[in-house]
């Protein structure tokens, strides 16, 4: 226990197990969130399913309406020219005239207006498919991902499990004045930010903060050392080489 490498070794891979548990811990948290998310997609499609088929219905039903609506205009039209000919006077005739032609301006716009309305309904009818077949992709995205978290969570926790306790014998390791250090930290802000490693050789791993060699120097005669910056527990690369320049 005295040597340095073994508490660099044991602190290396304390620091690896608490990465790996971190992100197994992380996907069994992200699972519920990722289903959550896709069934908001779900609803939002379904939604937009809703909003189509109805704008369709309506714009069918008013289309519907406005053929109604010519459809009188042409009875009357019919009766009007049948009075035309059956009329007995000038001033009749003059009058069934008029009105003939203010029906049939009636009858134009009511027509122009149909057929925009047709127009409308017939791409809203090829919308309808279309958000119907986006529909089915997203519940088909959604209980495919459910299969497979189902699937890999008890892989996951069986992992989080075996890792638990290769920590625990690793952790046990530790001389005391690493192990309050390290506690106290896990406590604080985690297993996953306890730890860090020195990086090019004067760095912390975890906030890139440049470690003083006065302090690099103390973890070599293997003193439990922090980051002034981030308070993570230090520790040396295999590679470490210590330059006093």
């Amino acid at each position: 226990m005295s040597n340095l490498n073994n508490i660099r070794d044991i602190l290396e891979q304390i620091h690896s197990l608490q990465i790996q548990l971190n992100e197994l811990n992380e996907s069994l948290r992200r699972a519920p969130l990722v289903l959550k998310a896709q069934e908001g997609n779900i609803q939002k499609q379904l939604a937009n399913l809703n909003r189509i088929n109805e704008t369709y219905q309506k714009l069918r039903s008013e289309a519907k309406q406005k053929e109604s609506e010519v459809t009188a205009n042409d009875q009357a039209l019919d009766k009007r020219r049948t009075q035309l000919q059956e009329s007995k006077s000038n001033k009749e005739y003059q009058a069934l005239q008029l009105q003939i032609k203010a029906d049939e301006a009636a009858r134009s716009v009511l027509m122009d207006e149909a057929l925009e309305i047709i127009e409308k309904a017939d791409q809203y009818a090829h919308n309808v498919p279309d958000a119907e077949t986006e529909l089915k992709k997203v519940r088909e995205i959604y209980e495919a991902t459910k299969k497979k978290f189902a699937e890999d969570k008890p892989e996951i926790e069986a992992k989080i499990t075996l890792f638990k306790q290769l920590l625990e014998k690793e952790e046990a390791k530790l001389p005391r004045d690493f192990s309050e250090i390290y506690k106290r930290l896990v406590h604080n802000v985690g297993g996953n930010e306890a730890l860090a490693v020195v990086e090019n050789q004067k760095y912390c791993g975890g906030c890139n903060h440049q470690i003083p060699i006065n302090s690099l120097a103390q973890i070599l005669q293997k003193k439990p050392i922090t980051c002034s910056s981030c308070a993570r527990l230090l520790y040396l690369p295999k590679d470490f080489v210590f330059d006093k320049g």
